[in-house]
């Protein structure tokens, strides 16, 4: 299993990830995916919204019925801004059954606060979720 974090333009080497993944899953059931994707309004910068939608539907990788799911956070389109790690908090029951079957976690997109804040919010949910201390989740 896979779990994607990829804001902005994080989210374009996840995109020929999951095609690949697809093409495989065609023969064998394949690993499923949580991929959390994040952009500042929709109308204006949602990345690949087409391709994310339609490997959500008709049981395609990121489809529920395989397992997987999709998330996404707009930081700009409410008065509140939501950012992955926000997501990531709302569906850690998921992301801990995930982490807990040996899921492999990748992060790309900005370099600056964002990775920091997204292993601060894996660190929580191992913790709520896990039942882990703070220490042992880090």
């Amino acid at each position: 299993p896979l779990v994607l974090v990829g804001p902005g333009t994080g989210c374009a080497p996840f995109r020929a990830l999951i095609e690949d993944r697809a093409i495989l899953s065609a023969d064998e059931p394949a690993a499923p995916i949580l991929f959390f994707f994040g952009c500042r309004n929709e109308t204006k910068d949602f990345l690949y919204k087409d391709f994310w939608f339609s490997h959500m539907k008709n049981c395609k990788v990121l489809s529920e019925q395989k397992g997987g799911g999709f998330f996404v956070a707009f930081s700009r389109d409410q008065a509140q801004k939501v950012y992955v790690q926000h997501k990531i908090q709302e569906e850690g029951i998921k992301v801990w059954n995930f982490l807990k079957s040996g899921a492999w976690v990748y992060v790309a997109g900005s370099a600056t606060k964002m990775p920091a804040d997204v292993m601060s919010t894996l660190e929580e949910v191992i913790s709520s979720e896990g039942g882990f201390s703070k220490e042992s989740a880090s």
